[in-house]
């Protein structure tokens, strides 16, 4: 097989192409407008948004913008943000904004509740289990707070200090109520990851261990660090005005607990399958 021959300038030619192709990206990039600049970085993060503000001076201006931080604000801040402890500054820009909320922990009704903007901003203190047989976790929200003819979906964030246990009940369950009526059925949570092998360590088939599975939320790692776990999901109607109670219990066995670090409730649109 004959090897084609590499003449000696081929390397300079190929550096060559390199650096006019890197040169008509940039000067492509640059000839963008500022709200279109601004409206491709409002689909990356926060943190990526200011690592974006180095690239160049267009870059910088564009995530300076108004435009950029709004898309980071909840939709409805303004609503919300007038729920808050503490007076709330409105004056400044969108950025300015966002960031005083991540760095000043705004909490609202009464402290109960936090503004979500993002996984890496969450509330400044937490609470931990130390040790109980009675476990009752509940929260609550305002239907009108939440988006019409829209599914949601809760969780519970949490974390398990290095000594935890008791948190795997088989009486430890979850269901959520609007205005006293169940919406979501109980279910039975665990809030240690899931074995693989948890059915034979139990003394049950295989038949037994796809049906645990099935009825049995287990958590998750987040990629902010803490674990997540599915208490259940809920519509919310146009015409809804009640109250929506979550509930986590176990009153039945009521084995030790302890190592449960809660970081609180999560209540987000259903996007899944």
């Amino acid at each position: 097989m004959k090897r084609a021959r590499k003449d000696e300038g081929d390397d300079d030619v190929s550096v060559g192409k390199k650096e006019e192709e890197a040169e008509y990206c940039s000067s492509s990039i640059s000839c963008l407008s500022e709200a279109c600049l601004a409206h491709a970085i409002s689909f990356t993060t926060p943190m990526d948004a200011c690592r974006c503000s180095a690239v160049s001076a267009a870059f910088q201006t564009a995530v300076s913008s108004d435009a950029v931080w709004e898309y980071f604000l909840p939709p409805d801040y303004h609503s919300i943000l007038a729920r808050a402890d503490d007076p709330v500054d409105f004056t400044t820009s969108n950025k300015e904004l966002f960031l005083s909320l991540a760095q000043d922990h705004v909490l609202l009704d009464q402290r109960t509740k936090k503004p979500k903007l993002s996984p890496c901003f969450r509330f400044e203190e937490v609470a931990e289990l130390v040790a109980v047989c009675w476990l009752d976790l509940g929260g609550r929200v305002n239907c009108r707070e939440l988006s019409p003819n829209t599914e949601y979906v809760a969780y519970l964030i949490f974390k398990l200090a290095d000594e935890s246990y008791g948190l795997d009940c088989r009486t430890q369950e979850a269901y959520i109520t609007m205005d006293d009526q169940v919406v979501s059925a109980k279910r039975t949570i665990s809030l240690h990851p899931r074995m693989q092998d948890t059915h034979v360590d139990m003394g049950r088939s295989e038949k037994e261990g796809q049906a645990e599975e099935e009825t049995v939320s287990y958590p998750r790692e987040r990629d902010d660090g803490w674990m997540e776990v599915q208490l259940g999901h809920f519509y919310n109607h146009q015409e809804d005005t009640g109250v929506v109670a979550i509930h986590l219990y176990e009153h039945v066995q009521l084995n030790w607990k302890k190592g449960l670090i809660l970081e609180g409730m999560e209540i987000r649109h259903n996007i899944g399958p």
